[in-house]
Order: structure tokens, then C-alpha cells, then sequence
């Protein structure tokens, strides 16, 4: 299976922990409440200390009730509100029926103490409805928790599915824009081609065709969406600029300047190529006198600083008033790749030429 599509579905995240603590954290402040209860009747110490074990043990049977309960309420999120509506209200008066007897057979079954023994009928009425009507509470408390929980998780599951969408689409659009690229060029250099051919120079279209078959060998190599090392990103452009040499001889100097120490940083595949193509096309090609090519890299505040530059002469080479499609690219990549954080600012030189900087976070193999 094809792991981009095998990647899509993000898998479910156990949210039990969070269900667990708060069970816990309910009964509790149940047990607290009703133990202040018993603190203010003024028992003595052994007395009180024995109620707070009789409770304790009844608290904790509610408290794994409630984990019964949960499942119950989980499998019923898919069904229609009043139906889950209903089990709640089932659900917590069963539970209250259950703490209300189990507490009952607690006090007053096993061991009954003194106190307990001189109740009257109408004291165990009043106790057994006092402990009905305060427990109930805890029970629709805790079905609301559940139902609070789930929807929670279910709309955290969402957002991880949407983001996981969000990245393929970002992904996806990563590689249509890297394929709008390599058709672009491969119509420059068929043109550069056929001129060659018209003029019978058969050596030269030759040597044409061999770089091209190289750069094209190079850059198919790659899957769209991967990153390569500046270095490898520039011996990409150094055949592709083999390509621009056979048209244009010595009108095209190229100039590198990249510290050995950036040379294995990461770069998108061939995000430098419609920079120099730009250089070419509206630089080299438009005057007859040699054009500088500079390629530069730098490490600058926010990351990895890479810049393609010419010194065209301004009243013969005429540099672009918009970006084309192949700038626009480069640019639109970076945002899919980087967000903020990628950027391309170009523009004419003071001093003549083009200059077009790409800005994106440092990266290393």
C-alpha cells in the first residue's frame, strides 16, 4: 500500500486516562462531602474513622459502576440524542438505587453500630432518601462528564484529520507545482533546440542534448516532494546552465559563491532553477555583451539565505515587471513548504540586473 495514503488516517488516540481521573477525582469530592457530613454530627475518633472505611469501600464499588457505565455510554454516542439522554437518566438512577442499598448494607446490615441500631423506621426513611437524592447528582454528573469526554475526543480526532488532510493537500500542491516547473524549462531548451538545428550547428545541439538528458536524469531521479542538499541542488543547476552555455557561449559567466559548511543544507528540489532560468531569460539573452551569473548562499537571522543575481545592463536587458510562472512557483512552494517562514523577494539591482533571494529555515541531512 502506498504509505502517503496508508499515512491519511490518523489512528484513534486512547483518551481512557482522562475518563479514569476524572471518575476518580468525582468520587472523591463524593467521599469528602459526605465524610464533612459525618464529621459535623460529632461522633467520636473510632467511630468516625470506621464510617470513613464502611464508605470508602461503598464509594469505591460506584467508582468502577461508573467505569461499567462508561462503556455503556460510549456505545451509545452514535445513537440519537433522546436515546442517549434516556440511558443517562436509567443509568444514574439505577446507580443511586445501587449506592443507596449497598450503603444501606454497609451501616446498617454488616455490624451496625449503636447509633444505628436506636434509628427508627422513620430515621432509615429519611437517611435512605437523603442518600438516594444527593447521590443521584453524582451519577448525572458523571454521565455528563462521559458524554463531555467523548466529545472532546471526537473533536480532537477531527482536527488530527484535518490537519492529516491539510498536509496531504499541502503535499499534493507541493508536487504540482514542482511538475509545472520541469515542462516550463523543457519549452525554453526544445526552442534553444530547434534554433541550434536550423543552424546546421550539429556539435553544439549534441552537447545540448547529452546535458539535457543529464539534468532532466537528475531532477526525475527525485520524488517532488523531497529535499536535497544545496550541494546536489547546484549541480543540478550547473547542468542546466551547460544547457544555456551551448546557446550562449561566453555571454554567460557563471559565479558561485557557497560556504563548504551550507553545502549540506536542505533545500526543495530544483527551487534555484527558475531563479537562473529567470537570470537567462531576461538577463543573458537580451544583450550581447557577458552577463554575470551569481549564485550565492549565506546563513542569515532567520535561517538559509540563497541568491541568484545578474548584472544585465539596464538600457539593453529589460528585467520582469511581474513574477511569471516559474517565480511564482518558487514563491507559492516555499509557502506550501515553509508558511511564514519561506520567502522570495526579487528585483531589480541598484546597479543593474536582476537579484532574487530565497529565505527558508536551516535544514541539515
Amino acid at each position: 500500500m502506498d504509505s502517503t495514503f496508508a499515512d491519511a488516517t490518523p489512528a484513534r488516540r486512547p483518551f481512557f486516562d482522562r475518563y479514569l481521573a476524572a471518575n476518580l477525582i468525582l468520587w472523591a469530592f463524593t467521599y469528602l462531602l459526605i465524610s464533612m457530613r459525618s464529621f459535623g454530627m460529632g461522633s467520636p475518633w473510632p467511630t468516625l474513622l470506621n464510617y470513613g472505611l464502611r464508605r470508602a469501600a461503598v464509594c469505591t464499588a460506584a467508582f468502577f459502576l461508573c467505569i461499567l457505565y462508561q462503556h455503556l455510554l460510549l456505545r451509545s454516542v452514535s445513537s440519537a440524542r433522546s436515546r442517549r439522554l434516556a440511558l443517562a437518566a436509567t443509568l444514574s438512577l439505577a446507580g443511586a438505587v445501587f449506592y443507596t442499598g449497598l450503603n444501606y448494607v454497609a451501616f446498617d446490615v454488616v455490624a451496625p453500630s449503636a447509633e444505628t441500631l436506636r434509628d427508627t423506621a422513620m430515621d432509615l426513611i429519611w437517611n435512605t432518601m437523603l442518600t438516594f437524592s444527593s447521590l443521584i447528582w453524582s451519577f448525572v454528573a458523571w454521565c455528563a462528564v462521559v458524554f463531555a469526554l467523548n466529545s472532546d475526543d471526537r473533536a480532537r480526532e477531527q482536527s488530527l484529520r484535518l490537519m492529516e488532510a491539510q498536509a496531504l493537500a499541502a503535499e499534493s500542491q507541493n508536487q504540482m507545482l514542482r511538475y509545472q516547473i520541469n515542462p516550463h524549462f523543457l519549452f525554453n531548451t526544445l526552442n534553444a533546440l530547434s534554433s541550434l538545428i536550423l543552424q546546421k550547428d550539429f556539435d553544439r545541439a549534441e552537447r545540448m542534448v547529452l546535458s539535457l538528458s543529464n539534468f532532466l536524469r537528475a531532477s526525475l531521479e527525485k520524488t517532488p516532494g523531497d529535499k536535497v542538499t544545496l550541494a546536489d541542488e547546484l549541480t543540478a543547476q550547473r547542468q542546466y546552465l551547460a544547457i544555456e552555455q551551448e546557446r550562449f557561449g561566453d555571454r554567460l559567466v557563471l559565479v558561485e559563491a557557497t560556504p563548504a559548511d551550507l553545502r549540506d543544507a536542505l533545500v526543495p528540489g530544483l527551487i534555484l532553477q527558475p531563479l537562473i532560468e529567470n537570470a537567462v531569460k531576461y538577463g543573458v539573452a537580451r544583450t550581447t555583451r557577458p552577463v554575470r551569473v551569481e549564485i550565492g548562499a549565506a546563513l542569515g537571522e532567520h535561517g538559509l539565505v540563497v541568491t541568484v543575481r545578474d548584472d544585465a545592463v539596464p538600457d539593453i536587458a529589460k528585467a520582469p515587471t511581474t513574477l511569471g510562472v516559474g517565480l511564482a512557483n518558487v514563491r507559492r512552494r516555499l509557502e506550501v513548504l515553509y508558511g511564514e517562514a519561506g520567502r522570495l523577494t526579487c528585483g531589480p539591482r541598484p546597479g543593474g540586473g536582476f537579484a532574487a533571494t530565497v529565505e527558508l529555515p536551516l535544514e541539515r541531512r
